[in-house]
């Protein structure tokens, strides 16, 4: 199996020996060079990781191991290499500003979502293996540089729930069978908003009878919303342990 690269706008196939490495990274993960030009990096960049001496394989196969790697850059000459970190999350601690000394490198982004997300509409998805409670959900999502899913249409409504939600994905029973998402109105009642973009709701998807404003002592303590089968919202209280499914742009 092999990873894809292309530069200039011709395909450079990089066979995955069969070293352990290169059989865990080169799994159905494809980068693309972005462009022929040199990148200029601006102070505010993120790095990962900066390391000296280091192949193109071997510098791409580190950005792919880490959830929190948007992009590496690579110069030939030096085989200076650096893991670029996702701009819109918080610094993960480990990382440190470019500053000086980029002359050279080149970038490369991926293309496709990782091993284990599903792609809709640009987005990629991953659904987690355990439950949690909303602050988890979002927590394990985080820690993944991906956020709980923002519903923006009817269509990705009904595509999450056909493709996770259903019973050859679930339980059969519906209340079982459900998952977070970003939707919250913790912060003032009865005002929704997502929980990563903070944009406020213009889309909305509500099972009947939801959410409880019609009940104010339920809807006091119903502030996290999560997503049945079929594609439609309820609102619950944030402790509830719920599946948890993911979402970031591609």
């Amino acid at each position: 199996m092999g990873g894809r690269y292309v530069q200039n706008g011709f395909p450079w196939r990089v066979l995955c020996f069969s070293f352990f490495f290169f059989q865990i990274f080169c799994e159905e993960r494809h980068m693309y060079y972005s462009t022929p030009e040199v990148q200029e990096t601006k102070n505010s960049t993120l790095v990962l990781f900066d390391l000296q001496g280091v192949s193109l394989i071997h510098c791409g196969s580190l950005c792919l191991a880490e959830y929190c790697c948007k992009e590496f850059m690579y110069n030939k000459g030096s085989m200076r290499c650096l893991g670029i970190q996702f701009e819109d999350f918080d610094s993960t601690g480990n990382t440190n500003l470019i500053t000086t000394g980029n002359e050279g490198l080149s970038t490369y982004r991926q293309e496709g979502c990782e091993t284990g997300w599903l792609e809709f509409k640009g987005h990629c998805y991953h659904k987690s293996h355990n439950k949690g409670n909303w602050l988890e959900a979002k927590t394990e999502c985080r820690n993944m540089f991906s956020y709980l899913i923002e519903i923006e249409s009817k269509e990705e409504a009904d595509w999450i729930s056909a493709t996770y939600l259903e019973n050859v994905n679930c339980s059969s029973d519906i209340w079982d069978c459900t998952a977070w998402t970003g939707l919250n109105d913790l912060d003032i009642e009865d005002t929704y908003v997502w929980d990563h973009s903070n944009a406020p709701l213009t889309f909305s998807n509500w099972m009947d009878g939801e959410p409880s404003i019609g009940c104010p002592n339920d809807a006091q303590r119903r502030d996290c919303i999560d997503i049945l089968r079929g594609g439609v919202w309820n609102d619950r209280p944030c402790s509830y342990l719920n599946w948890v499914i993911c979402e970031k742009s591609l």
